[in-house]
Parts: C-alpha cells; sequence; structure tokens
C-alpha cells in the first residue's frame, strides 16, 4: 500500500479496546485503533479510507497443518469428497477419464469410504468375520480399469495414507497387479510411496502453479500464514524446495509459508547439515522445524495407526509402528542440541506410548528444560490419555490437532465407532482435557484432507463428540490464530494480535451477528459481562458461516473478494 489506509465501519477484534471501529494501516503495521467519530478528527486527504460497513476485522488465521502442493492438485484435478457409494466414485472417474487423453494420468483425491452410504462395515463383535471389511466396498482393480480404460489411475485416499490404482498405474510403478477381485487398496507404506513417486512426478512449473493455487485458496479462507508439513513420502524434497523459492520468483501477494521438514536424523551434526541444505543467500529459504509430518504411523482410515489392542473391524490388526522410542530419542536430542524445533506424527495410542518414550530416553541426556525451551510438536494427537497428557507438559510439547476430524469420524456410528470400538472412540481427540491441563493448543486442516475453512474448524471443537472436550469458540480463535504464530517459536509478541504497533495482519468478514459465545470456566478465565470489555466474535450457531471479504498481511492486501480497496491491491511476494 502506498497510502496510509483507514479502515472505519468496523467491529474489531482488538482484546485491548474491543470497542474501537477504526483502524488506521501504515507502512504494514496498526498506526492507530479507535472510534469512528475519534477518526474523522485524524483522517486527511493523505489517507485513503475503506468503510467496511460493519464487517469484522480479525486477526488472519493461521493453518498450522497442511499440505500445500497436494492442496493445489486436489483443487486443480478430479476431487472426490463428496463421493457417497462405489457406484458413484466409479462414475465419476469415468466421466472424468473419458476427457482426457488416452495415455494421460488420471489423477484424483479425496475419497473415504467410511462416508459412504454402502461402507460395507459389519459386526465387529463377529468374530468370525471377514477381517477386510473394506473388500466389499472398494473398488476392485479390475471394475477401475473397466472405469478408467488404459490410462493409468491414481486415486488417493483423503487421508494420503494409502491409494486405489489401476493396473496400468501399478505396473508403470514396478508393483505387483493384484488378481481376482482383491481391492488393492490397503498397501504397505513402501509399496504407497513407490506408487506416489511415480504418479505424482510433476515439473517445476506444474508443482509452481498447483502451490499458488493452494495459497490463494488459503488467502480467501481468512489465512495469512500456512504451516506447511512436508515429508519425503507426502511430497518430497523437490516440491519444498520449488515451494521455499518462489518468494524469489513470484509476483502475487500469498499467504506466508513455514515449512517443516520430515526427514529423521541422528546426530547434531546431521540436523545442522540438514537444516544447512535448505539454507541460501535468501533468508526465505530456511526450516521451521526438521519433523512435523515425521510418521510413528500411519492413520486410522487406512489401518496404519499404531494400536495397543487390534482394530475392531480387524481381528489381528494393530497397525503399523514406524520407529523406535530409541530413534525417537536420537532424533530429538539431535535437534535440540542443534537449536532445531521437531515434531513427529502419531496417531494411534501405541504411537503415542513409543513418541513420549523417546522424548523420556532423550530428556535423560539433554533435560526436560532444554527440550520445553525449543516447543517441539506432535502432529495428529489423537489417542491420547491422561499419562500421555501429563507427559506433554512435561516436555511442553504443542499439540497440533485437527477439530474437523472429529466432526466428520468421532461421532456415534462413524468411522472411529467401526475401527475402534466405542469404548475406545469415545476418548478421541480430548481438546478439552488438553487445554484444562495447560498443553498448547493449535488448529490446522491437513488440507486437503479437509477443507482449510476456520471458522468451521472452530465450531467443530465446539461440538466435540463429547461435551466434556468441547472448546469455546474463543479458545478455538486463540488456537487457530495467536497461538499458531507461538508453536512456530516466532519472536514478536504482538503476532495474531490486532493492537497499536503490532503487523497489520488482518481479515475482513462479512457483517454477521456478534457474541461473546458460552463458556465453561473450568477451561476459561473471562468473562462474557459487557463489562469486561471481551472482544466478540461471528455466531458461529447461526445456518451459515462468515464469507471473507479480504485477507491482508503486514499490510499487503492477499484477496479483496468484495474489492473493499479499490486500486490498493499490492504486488508484493508472499511466501516466507
Amino acid at each position: 500500500m502506498t497510502k496510509p489506509v483507514m479502515y472505519v465501519g468496523a467491529a474489531i477484534y482488538a482484546p485491548e479496546d474491543p470497542f474501537a471501529t477504526a483502524m488506521l494501516v501504515e507502512n504494514g503495521t496498526i498506526a492507530w485503533m479507535g472510534t469512528h467519530a475519534a477518526a474523522k478528527s485524524i483522517m486527511s486527504d493523505a489517507m485513503t479510507v475503506v468503510d467496511v460497513e460493519g464487517a469484522l476485522i480479525a486477526p488472519a488465521f493461521v493453518d498450522s497443518h497442511a499440505h500445500i502442493t497436494e492442496t493445489g492438485r486436489h483443487l486443480a484435478t478430479l476431487q472426490l469428497d463428496h463421493v457417497r457409494s462405489k457406484q458413484e466414485f466409479l462414475d465419476e472417474l469415468s466421466r472424468y477419464a473419458k476427457g482426457l487423453d488416452p495415455k494421460q494420468r488420471v489423477l484424483a483425491s479425496g475419497w473415504d469410504e467410511t462416508l459412504w452410504d454402502d461402507p460395507g462395515a459389519q459386526d465387529s463383535s463377529d468374530a468370525d468375520a471377514d477381517t477386510d471389511a473394506n473388500a466389499a466396498v472398494l473398488p476392485t482393480v479390475a471394475e477401475l480399469d473397466r472405469a478408467v480404460g488404459s490410462r493409468p489411475a491414481y486415486v488417493l485416499r483423503r487421508d494420503l495414507h494409502t491409494a486405489l490404482a489401476s493396473s496400468a498405474a501399478l505396473t508403470a510403478a514396478g508393483l505387483e497387479v493384484p488378481s481376482g477381485d482383491l481391492d488393492g487398496a490397503w498397501m504397505s507404506e513402501h509399496e504407497h510411496h513407490v506408487l506416489r513417486e511415480w504418479a505424482l512426478t510433476a515439473s517445476d512449473d506444474e508443482l509452481r502453479l498447483w502451490q499458488r493455487t493452494a495459497l490463494s485458496s488459503f488467502a480467501k479462507t481468512g489465512h495469512a500464514l500456512v504451516t506447511e508439513m512436508s515429508a519425503p513420502h507426502v511430497s518430497g524434497r523437490r516440491d519444498l524446495d520449488v515451494l521455499l523459492a518462489a518468494r524469489e520468483k513470484e509476483a502475487q501477494a500469498l499467504p506466508s509459508v513455514h515449512a517443516f521438514w520430515a526427514q529423521l536424523v541422528e546426530t547434531e551434526a546431521e540436523a545442522r547439515e540438514l537444516a544447512a541444505s535448505f539454507t541460501s543467500n535468501s533468508r526465505y529459504r530456511r526450516l521451521a522445524g526438521i519433523g512435523g509430518d515425521l510418521s510413528m504411523d500411519g492413520s486410522i482410515g487406512a489401518y496404519t495407526a499404531a494400536l495397543r489392542h487390534d482394530y475392531a473391524d480387524a481381528p489381528g490388526e494393530k497397525g503399523q509402528l514406524l520407529l523406535t522410542p530409541q530413534q525417537v530419542a536420537a532424533h530429538v536430542i539431535a535437534c535440540v542440541n542443534a537449536g532445531i524445533p521437531t515434531g513427529f506424527h502419531a496417531i494411534g495410542d501405541a504411537a503415542l506410548d513409543a513418541l513420549l518414550e523417546g522424548y523420556r530416553i532423550a530428556a535423560e541426556e539433554v533435560g526436560a528444560r532444554a527440550i520445553r525451551q525449543q516447543r517441539h510438536r506432535i502432529e495428529h494427537a489423537e489417542m491420547l490419555d491422561a499419562h500421555h497428557i501429563e507427559a506433554m507438559l512435561e516436555f511442553g510439547l504443542t499439540a497440533s490437532v485437527q477439530p474437523r476430524f472429529d466432526e466428520l469420524w468421532g461421532h456415534a456410528g462413524d468411522m472411529y465407532d467401526a475401527r475402534l470400538g466405542v469404548e475406545r472412540a469415545a476418548s478421541m481427540n480430548p481438546f478439552g482435557s488438553l487445554s484444562a491441563a495447560g498443553v498448547p493448543l493449535v488448529f490446522g486442516s491437513d488440507a486437503p484432507v479437509t477443507h482449510a475453512l476456520p471458522w468451521k474448524t472452530i465450531r467443530s471443537a465446539m461440538h466435540h463428540h463429547d461435551a466434556d472436550q468441547t472448546l469455546p469458540a474463543r479458545a478455538g480463535f486463540l488456537a487457530h490464530t495467536r497461538a499458531g504464530y507461538r508453536a512456530l517459536n516466532i519472536p514478536d509478541p504482538t503476532a495474531g494480535v490486532l493492537r497499536w504497533g503490532a503487523a497489520a495482519t488482518f481479515a475482513i468478514w462479512e457483517p454477521s451477528e456478534l457474541v461473546v459465545g458460552s463458556t465453561d470456566l473450568s477451561r476459561t478465565s473471562f468473562s462474557t459481562d459487557a463489562r469486561a470489555r471481551t472482544p466478540m466474535l461471528p455466531d458461529l450457531e447461526a445456518d451459515s458461516l462468515p464469507e471473507c471479504w479480504a485477507t491482508v498481511r503486514h499490510g499487503e492486501i492477499l484477496w479483496d473478494g468484495k474489492g473493499l480497496h479499490g486500486e490498493l491491491h499490492s504486488g508484493s511476494e508472499g511466501l516466507e
């Protein structure tokens, strides 16, 4: 922005000045806040005045766990999130394939058979039942071949941990084609990595296009920062290199990116060398940490999350534990000594047991205090018990969670019930217990696993399947904004807050009813009394959620869906 901008007619989410209705942005910072009447006394021709007509101005969101290239690819190719039966799946795939060149790869993603009307689920109490509960519902390789013809097809499951593939794709990747009526979906981690590497090979230009597509979509939903969880088994090193280099090449203003790279290290020297390999003369090519989606296990939906006891609908199957406590300890010690944050993907209770045992071993060498100082993370921590939470507090670990997982799979009769049984499913995703204990919480979408819709994410935490584990709107909002910066060790204490002198990073939301919302005083200490000057948020119990009118980062306009800013649009880079 070349001129100072005065925003007026707003409801501003500013805890230090909850009655502010006007805000002045200059040189990328908030230069002043106050009432509309006070703003009139300082307005001049040197300013641009933007009347937001009663809209809410609030800190922009942080998505604390996303896969940017995967999200862009999902948006640019066939999306199967809406499919609700095997036949619909095959019909959609067939229609899409017919529009492609006969030799072109068919790429699609988002299917989740647990949400289908014909999930093929069986009574988990029947010990003699076929352990492959999904054989009746998932398309066979032969059915997939009939849908796509001779084209190689790779159809990624919603959780990113497994896929369906046509015989042409399996052959091209050097994998064995299943015979008979086998579904071909539940493959090993190694097989899936081989298939992914073949299927998702793309040029740098394709990667950049997908990344821009994804980041633009984040801007449109009010995000100013996205935490990228890159890994060799997800998108590969070249993908991350292209992403981190984009700031130097792009003119489009986009949300900031802070990236983790999930590669296991054993020594401090190895950790330092790996971090340095991402660093060039540009300050933007740096890592937020070594880890993140460093996998202890897989996913519950794909039967690869590591459990203490068998899956309820697959007797004899306990998932896959991918790292030992000793490997965890060596990695943590190396990263702590190198001064680099880390984190691990751990969903199942057995995976969490092994992970936290690894932290205990590491603490014997470097001390729990040294571990706490770096704000290490657990991604997707879902099957937590009281002992896990106690250990997270001891080591200062942040819980990076996805509340929409509970919305999709956590309620009665949903996928967690089927996979785990009612008793174990009931204790999943204990957000309330984590918050009450003081474990730092940050929210992410795991996009493209779920769409990055932040208000919907907060509402999901408010509507947890267990009433004792719900979070009030304000706690969810903080987990999706300010806490995201703290979890990244960003030194600016005003990051994620609207106040004088803070970065002008915010989103503008269409006018809607604003409420303080109900609170659970066992987990929060603020008052609903207006005299307490508690800022208000949109009513998330309303039928529709607010639409994002604009997103601004450090004064740069990332998205302006309503044209509020006229000719002020910035052309600065956006990757950090």
